[in-house]
């Protein structure tokens, strides 16, 4: 069994492998898009052009997949990875397994956000896409997020684990 990696132990994150898409590109490109998404809702409908307030939550969730899934591929290091190496330095083997397993649970999570926000737009409500895309989304996020969180301090108790508040500041910090 591994022994947990003192704070003072840390190795520098690993440099991208990356030959085709900057991360830190794609990751202020989709920050960029969220902010603006108000913005550009607000222009649409003034000009009667609705159809790109509904198009807009789809390509930001398929554009977060394929950011995540991009960095499955060989040779790269998996996103969730990423951010891990950023908390704990070097990452043991089943930590490692665990993160390119979970890079592939967030994939799954945004495709599905993908998938209601397009079936709210064509054939739902629109009380129920604006519930869906101004919380409902968001809150599926929080729960993946912290619903891990828990699940691998039960699973890996052996290692030590940042608070979730540290985590997102590694997350931040390793856009």
């Amino acid at each position: 069994m591994s022994k947990p990696i003192a704070p003072s132990e840390r190795a520098p994150a690993a440099a991208p492998v990356s030959r085709a898409v900057d991360h830190r590109f794609a990751g202020v490109a989709a920050l960029a898009a969220l902010i603006a998404y108000p913005f550009v809702a607000a222009f649409a409908i003034e000009r009667g052009l609705s159809v790109l307030v509904y198009a807009v939550p789809v390509a930001i969730n398929l554009a977060l997949a394929a950011w995540f899934a991009s960095t499955l591929r060989a040779g790269r290091e998996p996103m969730i990875t990423r951010f891990a190496r950023a908390e704990r330095g070097v990452l043991e083997a089943d930590l490692a397994a665990y993160t390119r397993t979970l890079t592939w649970v967030w994939v799954a999570l945004f495709v599905a956000l993908a998938m209601i926000d397009a079936v709210l737009a064509v054939g739902g409500t629109r009380a129920a896409w604006l519930a869906f895309t101004g919380a409902g989304g968001y809150l599926m996020v929080a729960v993946l997020f912290l619903g891990e969180w828990v699940y691998r301090r039960r699973r890996f108790r052996h290692y030590r684990h940042a608070s979730p508040l540290a985590l997102v500041r590694h997350v931040l910090r390793n856009l």
